[in-house]
């Protein structure tokens, strides 16, 4: 694993790599609750060549309270590069999300859908929008 954790914006270019603004992202503030929001999540990773060709991975999140909210599969196939013995891949993936209240989110890169420990996880704060809930910000 290169890179695993969540962005503000990020986009595939076309002849390969991000193009990543807000990176890492360490906190999300929203209007209100419950919300529907989609994180840009940024993987980079790497492995030997002559290995890892039909690739399956999972993002999940959970609450606060460890509530699953979400889980997103994804995979690929990831051809060897002749000319080195290592190869890389990048990727962003939209992840769409509920949330119901304020709290920290931990977003998690498994190996299955049902894991439930990941070497890899990413702690998100979710909070109200100061700016726009004043009475908010006074406490």
């Amino acid at each position: 694993m290169v890179a695993f954790a969540p962005a503000f914006s990020a986009v595939e270019e076309e002849n390969g790599g991000l193009s990543v603004r807000g990176f890492p992202m360490t906190r999300a503030f929203v209007d209100i609750f419950p919300v529907e929001i989609t994180v840009p999540v940024i993987i980079a990773l790497w492995a030997d060549g002559g290995a890892e060709y039909d690739v399956t991975k999972y993002i999940a999140v959970k609450s606060g309270e460890g509530r699953r909210l979400a889980t997103m599969q994804f995979s690929w196939h990831w051809d060897d590069n002749a000319e080195v013995p290592v190869k890389y891949r990048a990727f962003v993936q939209n992840l769409p999300l509920r949330i119901d209240s304020e709290g920290t989110l931990t977003i998690g890169l498994y190996d299955s859908a049902e894991a439930t420990d990941s070497e890899h996880v990413f702690h998100l704060p979710v909070l109200l929008n100061p700016l726009n809930n004043p009475a908010q910000s006074l406490n």
